[in-house]
């Protein structure tokens, strides 16, 4: 599993749905939740940022698997780096 600092759970939710197609599968308490992906693989542990955790920021990369070899870095919307890569 991956962990990743957020502002808002329903955000972070919101934004690995559109984004990986990712669906809620569990609360932790209050202020994690944990997300999968369609075809199973690594969850991802959204984390709500606390007024103490400063400028924490998390970074992973996922690869699909659509012919050619590219990559894409693009940041979510708390900061977190994501890489998209595509391997043939």
């Amino acid at each position: 599993m991956v962990k990743l600092y957020v502002g808002t759970l329903d955000a972070a939710e919101r934004f690995c749905g559109r984004v990986f197609g990712a669906k809620f599968a569990v609360a932790q308490g209050e202020n994690v939740h944990i997300v999968t992906f369609p075809d199973g693989g690594p969850g991802l542990v959204l984390i709500k940022k606390g007024p103490h955790d400063g400028k924490t920021k998390s970074g992973f990369i996922i690869q699909v698997p659509d012919p050619g070899s590219r990559s894409v870095d693009v940041l979510d919307p708390w900061g977190n780096q994501v890489e998209i890569l595509q391997r043939g």
